[in-house]
């Protein structure tokens, strides 16, 4: 028979621990303290509640380990208290005297850049907290929206006592206070106390204007009857062009320090040619190979002012060209009655695919002739053929950056007197 009086009291039981669990949270969290990457972070929990809560086992849980560290057994958070977590060494090196002494110290590790800590009673999320770029941080390691993140030596802290589940919305950049252990006798913390004197922790972070490109100048031009910056591909061969660049600040130009050059994947370093008191001038060479597609690109330029980048880009076309190259002789040495052959290659050197085209004319020596139709050509090293002839025949495409071999023969006969025989074959790309 079921005791239905029992399990009542053993689901209220489950639903008042459920309760109190619930009622602790991620007070404040300083993931990225001044000079240490291996001591100083600290996790501050709270319990808003009005009983006390047990969380002997309860484990910290980082982007970087699934269990980074677990709170003993025999730890209570009394209503309205806190308990501090932090790094081995915190109570001994912390930086500022007035922080108190955690509560418990374990080797923990917090990412400083799209991360989060989360709070967990076995499986269940109690709390969790994250900054930065929600894809990046991963679920359960943040609430509604990530906080955007804090500067070096603030921590993130939450606002009173409110918990709308969203990380964005529930914490602020502060100056890391945690509580004071003298006013936290009760377990309770700092701002719950009565008190006739309210103490505002003050942070003004002093910047300076930034740099600014004050001209950004290619210069060359390659058609100036066109409006904008065309430049002309040099076949088969590397084209270069200078770029100038001016920038202004108001402060003092000691803040720049460096500038680059951006063309898609492709960067180059721009170099100092001049300054001033607010002023600094880079120039440097852009290089842009024959084959490369022609098209509108974009030239980005970054500067480097003391860490902070500004940045300007401009447009220029690389124009079209056809050009292709091969040897401008061939001289072929053939015994009268036999044959000879010689293979030439063909190198588009323009940054469009051309369609290749051949003919030839007779071969000559005064009035003895060796007629067109001697001269075959191949692509396949004559697995197949055709004949020479005086007007263009089609050989096909040859795509940019690709060259393209082509074999001659020439057929004599025994009656043909010695002699050099000239005469002439013409490839074209269209």
């Amino acid at each position: 028979m079921i005791n239905f009086k029992l399990l009542t009291v053993i689901f209220m039981i489950v639903v008042l621990m459920q309760k109190a669990s619930g009622q602790v949270v991620i007070k404040e969290v300083l993931y990225n303290p001044f000079n240490s990457e291996n001591i100083g972070e600290a996790i501050l929990l709270y319990n808003a509640g009005n009983q006390d809560v047990n969380v002997s086992e309860w484990i910290i849980a980082t982007k970087t380990s699934a269990v980074d560290a677990t709170i003993p057994q025999g730890f209570l958070i009394a209503a309205g208290g806190n308990l501090l977590i932090a790094d081995i060494g915190f109570s001994l090196d912390k930086y500022n005297s007035s922080w108190p002494n955690a509560d418990y110290e374990e080797a923990i590790t917090l990412t400083n850049s799209d991360a989060g800590v989360a709070l967990l009673n076995g499986s269940n999320i109690i709390d969790s907290v994250g900054w930065g770029n929600a894809s990046i941080i991963g679920q359960g390691f943040y609430e509604g929206t990530p906080h955007k993140g804090v500067s070096e030596g603030q921590s993130l802290r939450r606002i009173d006592n409110q918990d709308t589940n969203n990380n964005s919305a529930d914490f602020y950049a502060a100056t890391p206070t945690f509580y004071s252990d003298e006013n936290n006798d009760s377990g309770k913390s700092i701002e719950n106390n009565s008190s006739t004197e309210i103490i505002i922790n003050v942070e003004v972070n002093i910047t300076k204007n930034p740099p600014k490109i004050k001209k950004l100048q290619i210069l060359s031009d390659d058609d100036l009857s066109k409006e904008g910056i065309q430049i002309n591909p040099v076949a088969g061969n590397t084209r270069t062009f200078e770029v100038l660049v001016e920038t202004y600040d108001q402060d003092n130009n000691s803040d720049v320090q460096s500038a680059k050059a951006l063309i898609g994947n492709k960067e180059f370093e721009l170099l100092i040619i001049s300054n001033n008191k607010t002023g600094v001038v880079f120039s440097g060479n852009i290089s842009m190979e024959y084959y490369e597609e022609p098209k509108n690109y974009t030239l980005q330029v970054v500067v480097n002012a003391n860490g902070r980048e500004v940045s300007q880009s401009t447009e220029f076309e690389y124009k079209q060209h056809r050009a292709i190259s091969s040897v401008s002789s061939l001289g072929f040495e053939v015994l009268a009655g036999n044959s000879t052959q010689k293979t030439v290659i063909v190198k588009n050197t323009g940054n469009v695919d051309v369609q290749l085209n051949v003919k030839g004319t007779e071969l000559s020596k005064g009035e003895e002739k060796i007629p067109i139709q001697n001269i075959l050509y191949s692509e396949d090293n004559f697995a197949t053929s055709r004949l020479l002839a005086n007007s263009f025949q089609v050989l096909g495409v040859l795509p940019r950056k690709e060259n393209k071999e082509i074999t001659f023969k020439v057929l004599t006969w025994k009656e043909l007197s010695s002699g050099t025989y000239n005469g002439q074959i013409i490839i074209s790309g269209d």
